[in-house]
């Protein structure tokens, strides 16, 4: 779903189980360009960004290089769901 400006995109996080991951994650995320808000649920995030900034796989490489497994689950904008590989 896009607001105003902004893409909505669903991840998978399954290391995700306590405060402390999700701060990592949180800075890792919030550190990025074009990241306008991160949302977390239980074993993923809901990101807001923007698009001509940052990109889905660069959002999941950032995860990665923190230390997390993150893949798509659902792009909001699009509507495409499922689990993508990174």
């Amino acid at each position: 779903m896009k607001h105003h400006g902004f893409d909505e995109l669903d991840l998978m996080i399954p290391e995700l189980h306590d405060p402390e991951q999700e701060a990592r994650a949180g800075t890792a995320l919030r550190g990025m360009p074009g990241i306008e808000s991160v949302r977390f649920v239980t074993g993923g995030a809901l990101v807001t960004y923007r698009a001509d900034s940052v990109s889905k796989d660069e959002i999941c490489h950032t995860l990665r290089q923190a230390g997390f497994r993150a893949s798509t689950f659902q792009d909001s904008f699009s509507g495409a769901t499922g689990i993508s590989s990174d």
